[in-house]
């Protein structure tokens, strides 16, 4: 059931939106490696849209963006064959400041059979080697049942109670 479908079966506790209750957020696994029956072995823990710290990073990545067009000495000019490579790599950079933002922890990663404990270092590494894993967030980010979940610290599930 995604999103929509359990606001809609459960409603949705209006006193989340007035109130200072807690949200709890949502984290989601983005699965990486499987094994040969296609059962997820290794993967990335993320928080959503929602979280204080992908919101962080955009509004980062949106003040050093502004400030850079603010300076007409680092502005891109796009028109061109370089600075529309630059603009790529920005880009691409800024994707991936916000997927490494987002990653809160990890599981089935290992070294010699024993579990790594989790290291954002090791996880921008994996994103410099394998750069699909950025995208695999991202896909994560999109996904309307990862952004939050329905209900408050002192909320109930119930439909007649929340």
């Amino acid at each position: 059931m995604n999103t929509a479908q359990t606001i809609a079966a459960a409603g949705f506790d209006i006193s989340i939106l007035a109130g200072d209750a807690p949200v709890e957020l949502a984290t989601f696994p983005v699965n990486l490696i499987f094994d040969k029956d296609g059962n997820p072995v290794s993967g990335l823990i993320c928080v959503g849209k929602n979280s204080t710290q992908y919101r962080a990073e955009k509004n980062a990545i949106r003040a050093s963006n502004i400030m850079r067009g603010a300076n007409t000495g680092t502005s891109i000019d796009t028109k061109t064959e370089d600075g529309a490579m630059q603009m790529v790599e920005l880009t691409d950079a800024n994707q991936e400041r916000l997927a490494l933002a987002v990653v809160v922890d990890w599981f089935g990663f290992t070294n010699a059979g024993a579990q790594v404990p989790f290291d954002k270092k090791l996880v921008a590494a994996g994103f410099k080697k394998f750069p699909t894993w950025i995208d695999e967030v991202h896909v994560g980010l999109e996904k309307e049942a990862n952004f939050m979940k329905l209900l408050s610290a002192n909320s109930s599930n119930s439909p007649t109670n929340s």
